[in-house]
């Protein structure tokens, strides 16, 4: 009876030990936001010309900061004008809508994804413009590259990324190269843009301003101005294509990132 007490005794007093110790191992962690998706949105004006575009970013491992497969889905809308001499005006509404699966590599500075699908674009031009080369409906395959230094996620001093895609309809392109310096969680420097189809090229040289503020614990917000000018290649004519016409540009994108917070045990 004796030994059967003092084995109960010390079993309560284990108890609080016990708990102790458990707490003092879940303390031996932190609490990490995780995110899992991305929803942007932006848009861009030119002269004679505009566009607004809105997106998402899924990484199928539930997890953007590692390597993965991710699904992006984006959906484009825009208006431009343009005058042909002795023809007349003509208004152009286009509508882009792309579904593509791609694959990233985190590295130490610099996260990098690849991306490959369908895109769909659709030219209605008033009043109808028989000499428009992308006039009309064109379903193609599209790829995509990204590659960005990780400033904001290491706080490194500069900031460096390259982006671009390309599509067989219409022979739809662009290119964007960003070089910058990191001041105080707020990144700006030197832009770049290649664009073009069937209808004719243009290329901007600007400047932008990048800065991320968190919204809430879970949501993480990144925005992105930029503004300069366009130089158009189209053998003389005004372009009557979703870039617009020789002269300034600006455009805005957001970035929303979503997750949770997950706790992670120190190793």
């Amino acid at each position: 009876m004796r030994a059967y007490k003092s084995m109960l005794a010390a079993a309560l007093i284990s108890l609080p030990v016990a708990a102790m110790a458990y707490g003092g191992m879940k303390s031996a962690g932190v609490d990490e936001t995780v995110y899992s998706y991305i929803i942007f949105s932006g848009g861009e004006v030119a002269k004679n010309s505009w566009e607004s575009y809105t997106g998402t970013i899924i990484a199928l491992n539930r997890d953007l900061s590692k390597d993965g497969f991710l699904v992006r889905m984006m959906g484009t809308y825009g208006r431009y004008d343009y005058d042909i001499t002795g023809t007349g005006s003509f208004d152009g509404r286009e509508w882009q809508g792309d579904v593509m699966l791609g694959y990233q590599w985190i590295r130490d500075r610099v996260e990098i994804a690849l991306y490959a699908g369908v895109d769909y674009i659709n030219n209605k031009i008033k009043p109808d413009d028989l000499t428009n080369p992308v006039r009309g409906t064109d379903t193609g395959f599209k790829t995509a590259l990204e590659l960005e230094t990780r400033t904001f996620e290491l706080n490194l001093p500069y900031y460096f990324a390259l982006e671009g895609s390309y599509s067989t309809a219409f022979d739809t392109y662009y290119a964007l190269g960003r070089i910058g310096l990191n001041r105080n969680n707020m990144i700006f420097g030197l832009e770049g843009w290649l664009l073009g189809d069937e209808s004719g090229d243009a290329q901007r040289v600007g400047g932008f301003i990048m800065w991320e503020r968190k919204l809430r614990p879970d949501i993480l917000a990144e925005v992105t101005l930029s503004g300069g000018y366009q130089f158009v290649n189209n053998d003389g004519t005004v372009c009557g294509s979703f870039f617009g016409s020789e002269g300034g540009y600006a455009s805005i994108n957001i970035d929303f990132k979503f997750g949770e917070t997950r706790y992670k045990p120190l190793k």
